[in-house]
């Protein structure tokens, strides 16, 4: 791809691999550029993505950036090295409370108090000033990574018309979006600000339908484009016992309120009626809760290497997301694996349409629970569900067609002929063109 005009993307979230939603969404964006014949570039000027993380090797999805950068972390193959020593001091202090934790001392000092999300951070003159000195080239594209990184734009130079916002969430919906929703810690944005961030590009990137309807009606000289996540249906494997439960999910405030409200409230309905069911926690996630303190059946898994063997012996996969916005990554995840999923109407938050026939939608304990019993004892739901997961993944996220107008778009913009206006499915510009 040497020559290829670049698609640099400034990003502050911490990039290991597709270990998360928003990680795997970031890196399935970056795909898609490469296909359309773009060198994708990450760029990240501020040091805090590392956290606590002193080190860190990355994955081999990471390999789709032709260039991946981190101020102050020093790189050594797919291996990056913070040069901060309060990392590594933070990173001692968190193994020693870890220990002490284990070993039953408690205390407010053994209290675990994970970093800030660096997303949304105040920028820094040496972010600024770093960035300013990586140079751009005529045809090269700036996306922001959420639009807390629009500030960007600024410092590269770039023209408004070459720049876009790879949205992420509507944050602004999030504070309302449901119980539990005083808990998020991400970012609290008024409507107005958020605009604002979003209309310092020239194009919005939307993850699901109803946050691009909003865009469109907020910003009508924008281009809008619909690209969700994407995924392509996984083979089928030979049928996993209806006991066993699967939840997916990264240490965000909306999967640790979901999960505990799912083990209070859910978790004890569905083991008195069927007490051989199990629930397996995968993900980051798991770190917000004790061990000795979850209920029986249930096993915290934490971050694991491969996903695949959960998700095959899983027969049922459970998303009980009470807040946020975005798409919910892991239901397309668990759908492309054919999998039955019970899910609060909060998860089909702007793919209902798309989704709602292949999954199962309770809004409350009793009807969370009396699904899940459902599924358990009926194979042919099961198999039915199953059966719409695949082709809800076939008809609306596979690559070729979900990310068509992405693609088209950096072509275009590389180009110099981005201009304005709206980059829409055909049916979605004729739903909305009395906005434009």
């Amino acid at each position: 791809m040497s020559g290829a005009p670049r698609a640099i993307i400034v990003s502050r979230q911490r990039l290991i691999g597709a270990t998360n939603g928003s990680s795997a969404y970031l890196i399935d964006i970056a795909r898609s550029l490469a296909e359309a014949g773009l060198a994708p570039v990450l760029l990240q000027p501020a040091p805090g993505v590392m956290g606590r993380v002193p080190f860190y090797r990355a994955r081999p999805e990471t390999a789709v950036f032709a260039e991946h950068r981190i101020r102050g972390v020093a790189r050594l193959g797919r291996w990056f090295v913070s040069r901060d020593p309060g990392v590594w001091r933070d990173a001692a202090w968190g193994v020693v409370q870890s220990l002490a934790r284990r070993i039953g001392l408690k205390g407010k000092w053994t209290e675990d108090r994970p970093r800030p999300y660096a997303i949304a951070a105040a920028w820094e003159s040496d972010d600024r000033a770093w960035l300013a000195q990586c140079e751009v080239g005529p045809h090269d594209l700036v996306i922001a990574d959420y639009a807390f990184q629009s500030e960007a734009f600024a410092f590269l130079g770039t023209p408004r018309e070459r720049c876009a916002i790879v949205m992420h969430d509507l944050f602004h919906r999030r504070s309302g979006s449901g119980a539990g929703a005083e808990r998020d810690s991400v970012a609290a944005l008024t409507r107005e600000a958020e605009v604002a961030l979003l209309g310092r590009a020239g194009t919005v990137i939307a993850i699901q339908q109803e946050e691009a309807d909003f865009v469109a009606r907020a910003l009508p000289r924008a281009r809008v484009i619909l690209a969700p996540g994407t995924r392509e249906v996984e083979p089928a494997g030979p049928p996993a016992a209806p006991g066993q439960l699967l939840f997916v999910g990264s240490r965000t405030a909306p999967n640790t309120d979901g999960l505990a409200w799912f083990l209070e409230r859910v978790w004890p309905q569905v083991r008195e009626v069927a007490p051989t069911s199990r629930l397996d926690v995968v993900g980051t996630v798991a770190a917000d809760f004790e061990r000795a303190r979850v209920p029986g059946g249930v096993t915290l898994h934490g971050l694991v290497p491969d996903l695949a063997p959960f998700y095959r012996r899983a027969g049922i996969v459970v998303s009980p997301l009470r807040f946020g916005s975005g798409l919910k990554i892991k239901l397309v995840e668990a759908l492309a694996w054919g999998k039955p999923v019970v899910a609060s109407p909060v998860t089909l938050q702007g793919v209902e349409r798309e989704c709602a026939p292949a999954v199962m939608v309770a809004e409350d304990a009793a009807s969370f629970a009396a699904a899940i019993l459902a599924l358990q004892r009926d194979s042919e739901l099961r198999d039915l569900l199953t059966r719409r997961a695949r082709a809800v993944v076939e008809a609306h996220f596979a690559r070729a067609g979900a990310h068509g107008s992405l693609r088209a778009w950096a072509q275009d913009a590389a180009k110099g002929r981005a201009g304005a206006g709206m980059l829409l499915p055909p049916e979605m510009r004729a739903e909305i063109s009395c906005f434009q």
